[in-house]
């Protein structure tokens, strides 16, 4: 939902991009997945619009996961969304150590990228101009550095 981000995620190599919060947005993704709708559907915002969206987008039998915080309550209907369509949700609030490596090896591949998606830092005593620029969406990760 946030034009900042999206541009960002153009820019990172994103093949398409769509505000969840648009009307055309699920006919979109269903035109770029031939009407199937993709296996899978990840959503790190904790947008309503984008868990909605990815819940309506994804194929029969596929799969959701949540990772985004949400102040507010996103509706599933379980009747359609998980029994008849068969879907699976997950959310998670953390990672599993064990995968570490792998995500360190995917970072260390595209450390070039890590430019663009630490948009912004802050020496570790202007926490409250770092949190203040996060919550505003107008940026795409904030770094804290002890240094800076």
């Amino acid at each position: 939902v946030n034009p900042y981000r999206r541009d960002i995620a153009t820019r990172l190599g994103a093949d398409e991009v769509v505000d969840p919060s648009d009307s055309r947005a699920l006919a979109a993704i269903l035109d770029w997945t031939r009407g199937r709708g993709p296996d899978k559907a990840l959503d790190c915002s904790g947008a309503v619009a984008a868990h909605r969206l990815c819940i309506d987008a994804v194929r029969r039998k596929g799969q959701v996961a949540f990772v985004g915080e949400c102040s507010d309550d996103t509706p599933i209907r379980i009747s359609q969304d998980m029994i008849r369509k068969g879907i699976a949700l997950i959310g998670s609030w953390h990672y599993n150590r064990k995968d570490v490596e792998k995500v360190m090896q995917v970072v260390t591949a595209h450390s070039e990228k890590m430019d663009q998606l630490i948009s912004h830092r802050f020496a570790i005593n202007d926490v409250q101009a770092a949190w203040e620029l996060q919550a505003s969406g107008l940026c795409a990760k904030v770094m804290l550095e002890p240094w800076a």
